[in-house]
């Protein structure tokens, strides 16, 4: 014999019901009013993102900043390498996509502020060029 029961799961109401396998077993009485139940204790707010450093000032010289949160997935130019206007510096990995990050002007790259596999943020500095 099937029992009917509703049933509430994250606010949502469902109606169930239950068959009974064993015919030896006697029923359970069925409580009339239900029990309280406690509210769901609440998750904890994730931990606040680090900052991001402060650009370097341009001294003379132009930063490539990031424009997008990722993965420095590989560097395409070193400290002391002459570079064209629009020459691919670094490829950045961001929502696994491969995106090429551009020098902006012609130059000499005076400094690299990071390394392949390194996890950056909007604005941090990547490059400089003087």
């Amino acid at each position: 014999m099937a029992r009917n029961f509703r049933v509430s799961v994250n606010g949502k109401s469902y109606d169930v019901a239950v068959e009974e396998l064993g015919a030896s077993v006697a029923p359970a009485p069925v409580a009339q009013a239900a029990a309280p139940v406690a509210a769901a204790a609440p998750t904890p707010a994730p931990a606040a993102p680090k900052a991001a450093p402060a650009p370097l000032p341009s001294v003379g010289g132009t930063t490539i900043n990031s424009p997008m949160p990722g993965k420095i997935w590989k560097l395409h130019a070193k400290e002391g390498d002459v570079i064209a206007e629009g020459q691919i510096v670094l490829i950045l990995e961001a929502m696994k996509m491969e995106n090429e990050i551009f020098a902006p002007v012609a130059g000499t790259v005076s400094q690299i502020l990071v390394k392949e596999g390194d996890s950056v943020n909007t604005g941090d500095t990547l490059v400089v060029i003087v």
